[in-house]
Formats: structure tokens, sequence, C-alpha cells
């Protein structure tokens, strides 16, 4: 078990910084490839943006590719907590729809909660916005987290069996 752990998934396996660090851009690497989300040309456009989800995206992409600012990307910054609050409006509207990482944007931090990106960018000391996120729906995950830790990303992975 790792001393001085920062994080703990719900099987109750512990991390370290290090361990952490290699696990959440580990994760990044496995979406992309997973989803086939690298370009023919193996340049990410992104667009230039001062929020903590584009910030790290950009710093993890450089280690083995190039990233380039652009208006037109070809990448996004959407996290498992932006697309399950995006499903949980819809699906309060009576839509089941959403972003899925198989959609045209390619979303390599679809997997990763707003708690997982904060945890990195501390450690990893990058700075930025943090998402703004609608108050009713993020009440309603407030009563059901206590219970499902990994609720934004049951909520994703529930949507793509229903898109299947």
């Amino acid at each position: 078990m790792a001393q001085n752990h920062i994080w703990e998934f719900t099987n109750q396996r512990k991390l370290n910084k290090k361990d952490f660090i290699t696990y959440f851009e580990k994760k990044v690497f496995k979406t992309i490839r997973k989803y086939e989300m690298l370009p023919k040309t193996k340049i990410f456009k992104i667009k230039k943006q001062n929020d903590v989800n584009t910030i790290i995206l950009k710093k993890i992409l450089e280690t083995k590719f190039q990233v380039k600012y652009s208006k037109i990307s070809n990448i996004s910054s959407e996290n498992s907590s932006d697309a399950a609050e995006q499903i949980f409006q819809n699906i309060l509207q009576g839509k089941f729809k959403g972003p899925s990482p198989k959609d045209k944007i390619s979303r390599p931090l679809y997997f990763h909660s707003d708690k997982e990106i904060e945890v990195y960018s501390k450690l990893t000391q990058s700075k930025g916005a943090k998402p703004k996120r609608n108050k009713k729906v993020q009440n309603l995950f407030k009563k059901f987290l206590n219970k499902n830790q990994d609720l934004e990303l049951n909520i994703t992975k529930a949507l793509e069996q229903i898109k299947t």
C-alpha cells in the first residue's frame, strides 16, 4: 500500500502522489488510443481557454504530441463531470442524449471527474478557472454521491449502453 496516499478508489486501492499522476496521465492516453482520437496529422488543435481542464489537457498532450491553439479545435477538454451534468440536464428534460467519447470531437478527459482534475492540478501546480456547474443538477448529484462516489462516470457509461 502507498504511504501518504492522496487518492483512494472505491475498491480501497490507494495511490500516492507519483502513482496518481501516472494513473491520471495513462488514463488520458488510454482514452485517446481506445477511441482513436489521434488526428491523422498527429497535431492536436485546442481552443485557447484559461480553464483548468484545458491547461491540464494541453500539458499532458504536449508530453507526447504537438499541440496548437486554434479557433477550430479537433479536441475538447470536457470531462466526465461536464458530460454527466449535460446528460442529467437532458434527462430532466426527457431527452436521453449527451456527449460521448465516440463523438466527432475528441474528449481525452471524458473519464476524469472534476475531483480527479482538482487533485491533479494541485499536485502538478496547474492553475486555471474551475468550470461553472448547474446548481440544480449538482444538488441532485450530492444526494447520490454518498452512496455512489463514481456517479458521474456511471452516468456516462450508462449513456453509452443506451446509445449502442
